[in-house]
């Protein structure tokens, strides 16, 4: 997971405090003259400290050498099937096709991605759309995500191994529902590009539809309508993201939902109108 800017800032200090005590060693037993030795290492530590700090958010952005997160659809496949036992035979081209599926219900399947800070509004925005799409004859299915964790995902933590296994899970259960041609509507916070990434890899991106739901941190944190913004300022929650982990918006989402500063209705509104269009028959 990217680091934070904050995070890249200490541990350049902390670096450069252990360096500046070698150069200021060093410059003492070439000169001999302890001040020289001292404004030696006194100049260097500020210097080193920016040089340090713009060569850790370059790297950052730097893929060479770091392990994979995310795997294709089709990679993810074959990895699981040659991990499984040998008399594990899928039928999935014996059952009933998408298409048929779609004719039955006469719309179009696809998985809505809901992104955002906790508190945005993803969850409400959802709940509503979902109605919408029901009274309006489609047939739509929400994946939230503290359901989710609630019940499938009430195993996993919050870590980066445990944050890339939830979304894995979902995706492959939303991908079951794409083919099933239900409109998936979920909302996760999934908060780094690589991660939902990993999700639009295993749904396919013609099928991934990604909303982000923008409200800014300060919002989110004056709602606070679940107290966990309250709870991560004290430590009580690790990793929360926007306190302690990072929230990385996207970069070029199908629709963006500002929540932040426009009503719910107006946000389910926009949605709506923009999905029904994509899902009709």
């Amino acid at each position: 997971m990217t680091e934070s800017h904050s995070r890249s800032v200490v541990k350049g200090i902390s670096w450069r405090a252990v360096g500046t005590l070698d150069t200021t060693f060093i410059s003492y037993l070439i000169t001999g003259n302890p001040l020289k030795a001292l404004s030696i290492g006194g100049i260097e530590v500020f210097t080193k400290i920016f040089l340090y700090y713009f060569h850790e958010r370059i790297w950052q952005k730097i893929n060479w050498g770091k392990p994979k997160l995310a795997m294709t659809a089709s990679e993810s496949s074959t990895k699981s099937i040659a991990k499984t036992s040998t008399n594990i035979h899928p039928v999935f081209d014996r059952l009933l096709s998408r298409e048929e599926r779609e004719s039955f219900l006469n719309q179009k399947g696809k998985v809505i991605w809901m992104t955002g800070l906790s508190g945005s509004g993803k969850s409400t925005i959802a709940v509503q759309l979902e109605r919408r799409l029901f009274e309006n004859g489609f047939f739509a299915q929400v994946l939230d995500g503290d359901n989710i964790r609630s019940g499938i995902n009430n195993n996993l933590g919050f870590s980066l191994e445990d944050r890339t296994e939830n979304i894995r899970r979902i995706s492959e259960v939303a991908k079951l529902y794409l083919n099933s041609g239900i409109i998936t509507i979920c909302t996760f916070v999934s908060p780094t590009e690589e991660i939902r990434s990993y999700a639009k890899s295993i749904i396919g991106a013609e099928n991934f539809f990604e909303v982000f739901v923008n409200a800014s941190l300060e919002v989110c944190e004056k709602r606070d309508v679940k107290g966990l913004y309250k709870k991560a300022r004290k430590g009580e929650i690790p990793d929360f993201t926007g306190i302690s982990s990072p929230f990385e918006p996207p970069v070029a989402p199908d629709l963006i939902l500002d929540s932040g500063n426009e009503t719910i209705d107006t946000c389910v509104e926009k949605a709506y109108n923009k999905i029904q269009s994509l899902v009709k028959s």
